[in-house]
């Protein structure tokens, strides 16, 4: 009796200092619920619409339309006169836009800002407006790049605009860095690392597309959050390659082929990296679960008890899958071009989508190895995982106050990049490397980036301006 009485004990006081640490990661307000909305152009809008009719689409084959690329650069010169009579201009690669806004502190290592204006192809048949048309429909601008990431570049012109015709000069150097080719991983982003490199530029703080205000996280939180990148999955676009005699359909024979990349497909698909809870997930687990409902806040405040559980819980939503563990997605299946005909070669083509503690050759070796002899396996295209940036010194801190100043009332929390960014060319050279674009994102904004309908609202284009105008305002503070 006297073991079960204190057996019942311990399990009553573990119970109660889990509830104690759940009743602790709960949301606490932040910013200031008073903050005043300073910038109030209207024809902001009007010259965004201007940089999103710019058709500026790069394919993966080069075959891009040069009048479009041709005439951005002098676009944005007649649309923000002011800034460019002050920004020092440079290009690279032709087509990359590179901007320095000189400190007037020349020990200050500087600051940059990042953004792509290329864009996505479109079927225009399946728009409701003109993709290219920027059309203002219900409060919302509809164009391909309104969010995916023509909106940052003009809400930085804005900003800066707007910050000169206030007397605003920075401590540090800002940089600019608009690339030309971003969507189909181009050259153009690591030839500005160069450049850096090159000139002894050691940048202190670098900000890039990939997170921003979202109301439609995952693991049950109704709360609008802020997401920052940390570091974002590698990348390796591989193609397993089944070869064999060819021959007639009506006369198959086991091991055409076909036969044996179906072989390797079913193999491959029983490939499951084991989900991790490390370091960088848990944190952001932490940043999430206040948000989240108490039940799933009392598992994440006693991720030492409930760990499993977890797993479980967010094997069930796709991108909380997809953060802890690397992820191998069937994209493409190439055989014959003509169905009574059996191929030399059949292809299947895989996205694979390497976890920050993984690498490329451990994923390449784990695929071979499934498949064995029966086919080749080689990587089209790679890129290991981004180291992870620092998210507790006083640049986050930084972009963190930022935040909460503009958007008071919402919560901010880190995050690992499922997707790919070119900020990832910069974590080379800076330690201090995020992804967030300082804007609400709605679910249908975010299911707009590379489908059909893109779109961002009027309002949360113009509440993005105040934001860049606030976060440039504080490089002076934070230098």
């Amino acid at each position: 009796m006297k073991i079960l009485f204190a057996v019942l004990i311990i399990i009553a006081v573990a119970a109660a200092v889990c509830v104690i640490r759940a009743a602790r990661l709960k949301a606490k307000p932040s910013g200031n619920a008073e903050h005043k909305k300073e910038f109030d152009d209207d024809t902001a809008v009007d010259r965004f619409c201007e940089i999103l009719r710019k058709k500026t689409v790069w394919p993966r084959n080069g075959e891009f339309d040069r009048d479009e690329f041709d005439s951005f650069l002098p676009l944005l010169k007649s649309l923000y006169p002011a800034a460019f009579e002050t920004l020092e201009v440079n290009t690279i690669n032709n087509y990359g836009i590179l901007l320095r806004w000189k400190g007037k502190n020349p020990e200050a290592k500087p600051f940059v800002l990042m953004a792509h204006y290329d864009v996505v192809s479109v079927d225009e048949s399946k728009w409701n407006y003109p993709p290219f048309g920027a059309e203002i429909h219900d409060g919302k601008i509809y164009a391909r790049g309104s969010v995916d990431t023509k909106c940052i570049i003009s809400a930085e012109m804005e900003a800066v605009t707007y910050l000169l015709s206030k007397g605003f000069a920075p401590e540090s150097d800002i940089w600019f860095s608009f690339t030309n080719n971003e969507e189909t991983g181009g050259d153009t982003t690591p030839a500005v690392v160069e450049f850096f490199k090159a000139n002894g530029i050691d940048p202190r703080f670098v900000l890039d597309e990939g997170g921003a205000i979202v109301n439609s996280p995952e693991l049950g939180v109704k709360d609008d959050l802020a997401m920052i990148g940390v570091c974002e999955k590698g990348i390796c676009d591989t193609v397993v390659t089944a070869e064999a005699k060819p021959g007639h359909s009506s006369t198959p024979m086991p091991g055409d082929s076909p036969d044996l990349l179906a072989d390797c497909i079913a193999k491959i698909r029983k490939i499951h990296f084991r989900p991790r809870l490390e370091p960088v997930v848990r944190d952001m687990l932490k940043g999430i679960g206040a948000y989240c409902p108490f039940y799933l806040r009392l598992a994440i405040a006693n991720m030492w008890l409930f760990a499993p559980v977890i797993k479980l819980v967010m094997k069930n939503f796709g991108e909380s899958n997809a953060v802890m563990r690397t992820t191998i997605c069937l994209t493409q299946l190439k055989g014959s071009d003509t169905i009574n005909v059996i191929p030399a070669t059949s292809q299947a083509g895989y996205s694979v989508r390497i976890a920050p503690w993984d690498s490329v050759d451990k994923v390449l070796g784990i695929i071979r190895k499934a498949v064995g002899k029966k086919a080749t396996v080689e990587a089209e295209y790679s890129f290991e995982p981004s180291p992870v940036s620092d998210y507790k010194c006083a640049e986050f801190d930084l972009l963190k106050n930022t935040i909460n100043s503009v958007y008071p009332q919402v919560g901010v929390s880190t995050m690992i990049m499922t997707g790919g960014t070119d900020s990832k060319h910069f974590a080379r050279i800076s330690k201090n490397v995020y992804r967030f674009a300082g804007f609400r994102f709605s679910g249908e904004n975010i299911a707009g980036m590379h489908g059909n309908n893109e779109s961002l609202d009027v309002q949360a284009y113009l509440d993005g301006i105040d934001f860049y105008i606030e976060l440039i305002r504080n490089f002076n503070t934070g230098v």
